[in-house]
């Protein structure tokens, strides 16, 4: 029965990444170098999970050639980068360079515990967060 609860919450987050990438889209003409608005191959994107427990659920990426990339469960393997409220937290990053023309930039991540963020960024600069309380809270960025 959990493994059927699980299969839902995945696809709530596949659906919502999907959701927040087709929001971010810009539709133009010609190629952006460097761009933090407008990600094109080349680019620097950088997704970074940050949960309150090292083990999570589903996480979901557009990599670097537009495809949605996940993981069933989600491990974050660094512990004491990142804290909130004064405790310490455990995080993990996916970070590649971009080959597709228009980059998608969005991420998703379920929690296991009580506590989800996930942040975006292009070329170093910071392009969205999103964080959630609760249990399996789900952060969409």
């Amino acid at each position: 029965m959990k493994e059927s609860f699980m299969n839902k919450k995945q696809i709530v987050a596949a659906v919502a990444i999907t959701a927040a990438a087709a929001a971010n889209v810009a539709i133009g003409v010609g190629t952006a170098v460097a761009s933090t608005e407008d990600p094109t191959a080349g680019d620097r994107v950088r997704y970074v999970f940050i949960s309150d427990v090292a083990n999570n659920m589903s996480s979901n990426w557009f990599n670097a050639d537009n495809d949605q990339s996940s993981l069933t469960t989600t491990h974050l393997p660094t512990y004491g980068k990142y804290t909130r409220s004064g405790s310490k937290l455990y995080s993990g990053t996916q970070s590649f360079t971009s080959r597709s023309t228009y980059q998608l930039t969005a991420a998703a991540i379920q929690t296991d515990g009580y506590y989800a963020e996930c942040r975006v960024f292009v070329n170093g600069v910071q392009k969205s967060v999103n964080s959630a309380t609760g249990r399996y809270a789900l952060a969409v960025c």
